[in-house]
């Protein structure tokens, strides 16, 4: 029936422990989920941030492409007014004028190309020489590239620009103009790649004219992409990054959030954006040079473009006249090179994926943190049902106990005088034995009810209400000397041993003599084999305190190892005792302990089996000016514990 009853008990805590398991699967599953989320989620956030970055910056260069073309209409550099018109159009709409640095009218000829330079305040064209800076320009438009052509296979073929609109070597843009008819145009030099039947070379030769906006780098690298980086990769709440962009060779030159001299491994960036070029869009109804295979003639053809292919910015595709599509073979796919300039991103953790797995880390100690609060808690209802049971289950021995105990001496009270009331008893010397029997009975109900309500009285932990200096050697062998007869009837060795110079304490001179009177009591009934009990009263420092102990020590059996840390709980009895049906009701020494408690001290205990017991009581010492107050009378104290 008992383990019955403990089993319902435990069923309550045991189903939450089970719950909280499953809680903790579920959470580490979702806390997995919503770590990819989390992620994916991060990474779409920061690869759109890049994208708009190259998007607001590429789109200035776009602009300056598209605003400065003139149409189909020829231009003649003596009429500029098309050209002003474009250009004062660009100059309203743009809000960073300062990216151009000059503006050129290059015109080829047969001697090469003429270069005319153009006057923003003058609104002319004046003929000037190629200055340095533009000579990558003028490499560019003469065709002298060395870059090798995509190869392709099948009915679909792939083309490459070998140039694009930007030259990020000055930095400038190169703007074609409409073909001018009947224009003898320079000879163009062939990359010294050899052409096979699967390749086809497409050089920038969109016109016999261009226009050349060089931009000025200084304004582009210190205020422009500065400004950009700060709009686009601003710190919001944790999510700082880390953002580098370097230049055409790899060169950083903006840097956020990395120390100085420090690089931002492009291996292990987050995200990596080219930018710095003309959105393929630009290009629409272009006209471009080919070559064929196997070295045929050159031969101009329309390029229009059908469709730009989605999300891929720098690849559509195209249709070319019909004699263009025989000689290719079918469809064309034209690729043109991405952005020179790239930006790097990295979270400031290190990656993304690190950010992440870190919060996710976080989560799972918060969250298994609460699971194990819970676990915790569960596991502390198990345990005080269990010392529930037990105190229960000592209530009860103690209740049995003192009942016993109760009706011991009552029996022979009523005994006794049940006796002297039938007459039995008719001599005076037979009288006084019933009159001392019934006194040592009734004082052994007195002891045993003083103690139950001592208990009671100290429950709570209350300080001592009759608190007042006394001197502890004085109280101590005015206790020992009252119990004395006890100690002879049973031939006890008694040494009692007060050292000079104890101070006084504030305590309750009743309460510790009871507590004193206890532990004597119990060498009495526990160490009868040893017939010896030494009392010492020394002063000494503790934790950083004045105190004074009171020690006493006997040579009987010992408490066994499974008894010594239960035997300061109430109604607790240990395996000794109870093997050999020593009275008492199992209060003395938790008595003991509050009494100690409710002074401010502590009571400790030394003990192994066979080599005897020592209990020290440790008391505070009263300031040293403390004057010590006279000894109350001892009192008549009975058998303890």
């Amino acid at each position: 029936m008992r383990s019955r009853r403990l089993f319902k008990g435990l069923l309550a805590p045991l189903a939450l422990l089970a719950l909280v398991a499953t809680l903790g699967t579920l959470q580490y599953r979702w806390l997995g989920q919503v770590s990819q989320a989390e992620r994916d989620q991060l990474r779409e956030s920061l690869d759109r941030r890049a994208r708009e970055f190259a998007e607001d910056f590429d789109r200035e260069i776009t602009r300056i492409h598209q605003t400065l073309q003139l149409g189909s209409t020829p231009f003649d550099p003596a009429r500029p007014e098309p050209f002003v018109h474009r250009y004062d159009q660009w100059l309203a709409s743009t809000t960073t004028p300062a990216i151009v640095k000059a503006v050129y009218y290059v015109k080829a000829n047969e001697r090469g190309f003429a270069l005319f330079r153009y006057g923003p305040d003058t609104k002319t064209f004046t003929p000037t020489e190629w200055p340095s800076a533009l000579e990558p320009v003028r490499r560019r438009l003469s065709g002298d590239v060395d870059e090798a052509p995509s190869a392709g296979s099948g009915a679909n073929r792939m083309i490459t620009f070998t140039s694009t609109p930007v030259v990020i070597e000055v930095p400038a843009i190169v703007i074609s103009l409409p073909i001018l008819p009947d224009v003898v145009l320079p000879r163009m030099e062939i990359p010294r790649t050899p052409i096979t039947d699967h390749t086809f070379m497409m050089a920038l030769r969109m016109s016999h004219s261009h226009v050349i906006a060089e931009l000025d780098d200084r304004y582009i690298r210190d205020e422009l992409v500065p400004a950009l980086v700060t709009r686009h990769f601003s710190e919001s709440g944790s999510m700082a990054y880390r953002v580098s962009v370097v230049d055409a060779r790899s060169e950083p030159f903006v840097s956020r959030n990395l120390a100085p001299g420090v690089r931002l491994d492009p291996a292990r960036a987050d995200v990596m954006m080219p930018f710095f070029g003309v959105r393929p869009e630009t290009f629409r109804n272009a006209t471009v040079t080919w070559t064929g295979p196997a070295g045929s003639a050159g031969a101009k053809s329309g390029l229009r473009i059908v469709r730009p292919v989605p999300n891929v910015t720098s690849e559509f595709s195209i249709a070319v006249g019909s004699q263009a599509a025989g000689a290719m073979g079918g469809p064309v796919m034209m690729r043109t090179p991405g952005g020179h300039w790239r930006v790097l991103v990295q979270h400031s953790a290190g990656s993304l994926d690190a950010a992440v797995e870190a919060a996710r880390r976080r989560n799972l100690w918060l969250s298994f943190g609460i699971l194990a609060v819970l676990a915790a808690s569960a596991g502390l209802i198990v345990i005080n049902a269990r010392r529930s049971e037990r105190l229960a289950a000592q209530q009860m021995d103690f209740v049995a106990t003192v009942s016993h105990e109760l009706r011991t001496p009552l029996a022979v009270i009523r005994s006794a005088a049940q006796n002297l009331a039938a007459g039995v008893v008719h001599e005076p010397g037979q009288a006084q034995r019933y009159g001392d029997l019934i006194e040592t009975e009734g004082r052994r109900l007195t002891d045993m009810v003083e103690q139950v309500l001592e208990y009671a009285g100290l429950e709570g932990d209350r300080r001592p209400v009759m608190a007042r200096p006394v001197d502890v050697g004085g109280v101590v062998t005015d206790v020992v000397s009252s119990c004395s007869a006890l100690f002879d009837a049973e031939e006890f060795e008694t040494v009692t041993n007060v050292a000079a110079g104890v101070p006084p304490v504030l305590a309750d001179e009743g309460a510790i003599r009871r507590a004193l009177h206890n532990l004597l009591t119990n060498a009495l009934k526990y160490a009868a084999a040893g017939r010896f009990v030494r009392v010492d009263v020394i002063g000494g420092a503790a934790k950083g305190r004045q105190e004074v102990q009171i020690a006493v020590s006997d040579r009987g059996p010992g408490i066994d190892a499974e008894d010594l840390a239960h035997i300061f709980e109430p109604f607790y009895r240990g395996r000794y005792a109870t093997e050999r049906q020593i009275h008492g009701s199992g209060l003395g020494l938790s008595l003991v302990k509050r009494i100690a408690e409710a002074h401010g001290g502590r009571v400790t205990v030394k003990s192994a089996p066979g080599a005897g017991t020592s209990f020290t009581i440790h008391l505070p010492a009263a300031p040293a000016d403390t004057v010590v107050q006279p000894l109350e009378p001892a009192a008549d104290t009975g058998p303890g514990a």
